[in-house]
């Protein structure tokens, strides 16, 4: 799980960057799926009216978030999330930030949100990393996992990655468990990934993988 700030800068120089040093790659010219699906989740991007229902998840164990992710202490409202889903929506045709909501299929619930956030993302190698959080009711089921894998096949299969990285917060046990279920491997643990609102440093671990070949027996369809 991370917390990300970013511009759109940050897509127009990793654009440049792939043109100098590599084969020119347009994201935004890059066929992405607006919904990917399993038997148990679907992958949704944002987008107008999903607001409320992400807002409840968010606000289904926030101080978690407050405390791996960095949050602000004081939480959005329901109508400064139905505008960021709006905003994610362009982000995503721009693909200067790719964010899905994870919906469960039983109830079609929205439980959480995962994404390939835009400081980890390098269109030259291509290179992404992962980030997801799960509502405080619908953890121990297995949507973390799955949606983290989906992602993954995405990266792989979608986008020509050859390198996909998930960061846990050394603390978040939970969290860090989701790589490793999926193949990854600790590449490197680095204190002071970001600051916490006590004033100590997190230690950040970095998992790896470089194949999709671990995952491709999970269901996912596009």
């Amino acid at each position: 799980m991370a917390n990300v700030r970013y511009t759109i800068k940050d897509l127009k120089i990793n654009v440049f960057k792939a043109s100098i040093f590599g084969e020119k790659m347009n994201p935004i010219l890059i066929d992405i799926p607006e919904t990917i699906e399993s038997s148990t989740i679907t992958l949704q991007m944002p987008k107008a009216g999903y607001g409320e229902g992400l807002h409840q998840a968010i606000m289904d164990g926030y101080e978690d978030y407050v405390k791996y992710l960095n949050w602000s202490v004081v939480p959005p409202t329901k109508e400064m999330v139905e505008e960021d889903c709006r905003k994610h929506h362009a982000d995503f045709i721009l693909r200067s930030f790719i964010r899905y909501l994870i919906i469960e299929k039983a109830t079609k619930t929205i439980v959480g949100r995962c994404a390939f956030p835009s400081f980890q993302t390098n269109w030259q190698i291509p290179q992404f990393g992962i980030s997801y959080f799960i509502r405080r009711s619908s953890r121990k089921k297995g949507y973390a996992t799955a949606a983290a894998g989906m992602m993954v096949r995405l990266a792989f299969e979608k986008l020509r990655a050859k390198k996909v990285e998930i960061h846990c917060d050394a603390e978040n046990n939970a969290s860090a468990q989701i790589p490793l279920k999926l193949g990854f491997k600790l590449e490197y643990t680095q204190k002071g990934g970001w600051p916490r609102h006590d004033g100590n440093l997190a230690e950040l671990q970095t998992y790896s993988i470089f194949s999709k070949d671990p995952l491709l027996h999970l269901e996912c369809v596009w």
